[in-house]
Formats: C-alpha cells, structure tokens, sequence
C-alpha cells in the first residue's frame, strides 16, 4: 500500500472512531432521555389511573371529569393492574415480586414512584394509599413511538457513518496526495538523474518545512556525489596517463635497444633508463594502493607517541633551504600516530613547498586554543585561488606548474594520512607571493596531544 492511501486510511480510522464514539454517546443519552421521558408518563398515567378509582367520591363532578379526560388521552394502550393490599397480601406480594425486585419494593413503600422494566415493556408502580383502602397501580406500556425514535436516530446514524467514511477517506487522499505532491517531484527528479548529468538539482517548493529541507539535504548529497565522481574520473584518466608515460618509455627503450646490436655501455645505459622507468611505476602503484585503502586499515598501522617539536626539528635539518621555529619546549608538544605514516605526511608537503619555492621555507609549530598547529610557508610561485579547493585531488595539478616535474599525488596522500588522524589542513596563498599550508590537529593539548 502506498503511503498516501496509508495516511489517508489512518485519518479516515481515527476520524470515524471518534465520529462512532460521539455517536455512540448521542444516542445512549437520547435513549435514556426517551425512556425517562416515556417512564414519567406511566408515573402520570398511574397517578390518573388511582384517582379515576378512588377519586369520584372526593372531588367535584367539574374535576373528575378533567381526569376523566387526561386519562382517556394519555396512554390509552396501556395496561393497568390495581392491588388491595388489604384484600389478599400473599397474591400481592405475588404480584409485585413479579414486576419489582427488593429495593423497588421498598422505595414503592416510601411512597415514591418507581420506574421498572418487564420484557419489552416498560411500566411504572405507586403506592396509593385511600380511605377506601391500601392500593398498587401497577400501568405497563410498549414504548413503540421510542423505539422507533431510536431505531430511526441508530439508521440514520449508521448512515451518516457510511457516508463519512467514504467522503473523509476520499478527503484524506486528496491532502495527502498534495502533502506527498513534492515527494513525488524528488522521486521523479532522482529517477532522471544518471551518471552523465549529476549537475542536476532539484528544486524546493518555498514552504520551509522538512520537505524542503530534504530537498536542500539531497542537492547537497548529490554536490558531493558529483565532485567525487568527477575526482574519481580524473583519477582513474590521471592514473592511467600516468602509468601509460613509464611503460610507453619502457616499451620504446626495449624496441629501440633490439633493432640492431649495441655495446655493452648502450645496453647498461637502456637498462638503467628502463629500471628508472620501473622505479616510477612502483612508486606510483605504491602511491595509489595507499589511496585505495580505508581509514580503518590505515589506523591499525602501529602508533607511539611523537614529539612534534624533536620530530619536526629532525625532519627540518635535512634541508638547508628549510628553516623551523616554535616557542615550544621539547616533550611539551606529543601526538600518537604512525611515525612513518607522518613522516612521509610533513615530508610530502615540506618537499612540495621546496619544489616552488624561490627562497626559503618556514615551518612553525605553536599551540593555538590548546591544540597543536604547524605551519608550512614558502615564498614562490604560489596557487591561483579558483585551484585551491581541487589541489588536494590526486594527480591534479595547478596550471602554473606544467615546467615542474611531478605526479600531482603527493599532497594527496598528505591529506589521506593526516585526515585519517584527524587533523585538518587549510591552504592560504597568493600568486607569485607565497603559499602558507596549515595542519591543525585534534584533541586538547593536556601534556600531550593524540591524533
């Protein structure tokens, strides 16, 4: 079942239950509305009844002749039983245990009125004490009229609950059609995108509710999905043109060097130009695996505690041309993580900062909001800002290093390793200035730092 004749299925359930339960409510109150109503006819048809009898004597002819009247009028169908209580006591003790139970009977003896029910009958009892003697009435009547009202108000009530069951059902899917109205579109939408026009969003409808925020959550899902396909199309073309250079160059060396015969210097200096060619290619399949594996993976490398103040110092003296500097002490400044891993992390982008750089590069360590923060500043050729979000993206590289050699990897397996740990890297430059990288990591700084 779909889900507009679901809603539409459960308001109509709930709305016509409590229609059925209001009904129910009318129509047990109006049934004993008309039984009450009828039951004090009978307690003035049983008062009329007692002064029809016993009445004629004390009353002027003018009177009796008005009860007379009121009498024949009211209730002439039913049906009457008149009791001496002094005449034969054990017959009216009969009698009334017939009609009436224990507390009937004693109200009946307080002189009260009393209402009872026999079959389908329902009757009323008085007590009518006189100087002609100790008397019970007894009138009992079916209540035809009644019970046709309440059969009549039962049809019409069944009736009208049909009916509303059809129209709030018929009304419910019409709402709930226009409710799931955008959810149709987001399907109609998501089923016409494919993998060659992922630019495609969807739009909102301007109602600012939850629709339209899963609208806007599924254009941002599909922003994401889009950027990642198109990385992922430029890594496989990157990696394939990267791949294909070295073997090309293999090939060609191999069928240049069997042309002819060659001295034993041109076939050593083949063979190390094929084993450079080989190198690159293992380096490179090195590289992408590392890319292809899950963080998980990468997190059960092996971890200790590093001093990034001793580590980076260590890192930093291999270069001449690199100049390192913090406020920090050693051993005040440790992160956990794989020292390999981190090492070829900083190297790659220390190495890259060399590559372009004219001058010197600068890398700082310092503590910012109780976390540690390396800086990695180099004064050269720099990055076009409209470049800086795609630098990251394996084998990309910015259009002002085509005279540079390089696989455009690198960076990418930095941020790989150092994101895996959780750290964060930001990248500020400007063109023929500077390019300053900036490794922010996790987690507050109490002695030591982990990452």
């Amino acid at each position: 079942m779909k889900i507009g004749s679901r809603i539409a299925l459960f308001y109509t359930i709930i709305t016509v239950g409590a229609i059925t339960a209001v009904v129910l409510v009318f129509y047990f109150f109006t049934s004993r509305y008309i039984n009450h109503l009828y039951d004090s006819y009978l307690i003035e048809k049983a008062y009329l009844t007692a002064q029809k009898h016993w009445e004629k004597d004390e009353v002027d002819e003018y009177s009796y002749r008005e009860i007379q009247q009121k009498y024949n009028e009211l209730l002439p169908q039913a049906r009457e039983i008149l009791l001496n209580i002094d005449s034969v006591p054990l017959a009216v003790n009969d009698s009334l245990n017939k009609y009436l139970d224990g507390n009937q009977q004693a109200r009946l003896f307080k002189d009260l009125p009393v209402s009872f029910a026999y079959g389908k009958l329902r009757g009323a009892a008085l007590h009518y004490p006189d100087n002609e003697g100790d008397f019970i009435v007894l009138v009992m009547a079916n209540n035809n009229y009644g019970y046709d009202i309440q059969k009549h108000i039962l049809l019409l009530a069944v009736f009208l609950l049909l009916i509303s069951c059809g129209l709030i059902y018929g009304i419910g899917r019409i709402y709930s059609n226009r409710i799931l109205r955008p959810l149709q579109h987001i399907l109609k939408e998501l089923k016409r995108i494919r993998g060659n026009n992922l630019n495609v969003r969807m739009r909102t409808f301007g109602n600012k509710d939850e629709l339209d925020e899963l609208i806007r959550t599924l254009n941002e899902m599909l922003d994401r999905i889009d950027t990642a396909f198109q990385a992922e199309k430029s890594f496989i073309s990157n990696a394939s043109h990267e791949l294909n250079n070295p073997l090309t160059a293999i090939q060609g060396e191999c069928e240049i060097s069997l042309l002819k015969e060659r001295s034993a210097t041109e076939y050593i200096d083949s063979l190390q130009r094929i084993s450079t060619e080989s190198k690159r290619i293992t380096q490179l399949i090195k590289h992408l695996l590392f890319l292809s594996r899950q963080d998980k993976d990468i997190l059960q490398n092996d971890r200790e505690e590093i001093d990034l103040v001793t580590f980076l110092n260590d890192l930093c003296l291999q270069y001449p041309q690199v100049i390192f500097s913090t406020d920090q002490a050693e051993g005040t400044v440790c992160i956990t993580a794989n020292r390999h891993l981190l090492h070829s992390a900083l190297k790659n982008i220390i190495d890259n900062a060399r590559k372009y750089s004219k001058k010197q590069v600068d890398v700082s360590l310092k503590i910012h909001e109780n976390v540690p923060v390396i800086g990695v500043k180099d004064y050269g050729i720099g990055i076009p800002k409209d470049e800086i979000r795609h630098i990251f993206h394996s084998f990309y590289r910015a259009s002002n290093t085509r005279e540079y050699a390089g696989q455009g990897i690198g960076l990418s397996l930095s941020m790989k390793i150092l994101s895996v740990y959780g750290a964060k890297i930001a990248i500020e430059s400007e063109v023929n200035a500077y390019t300053l990288v900036t490794i922010t990591f996790s987690g507050k700084r109490k002695g030591s730092s982990s990452i």
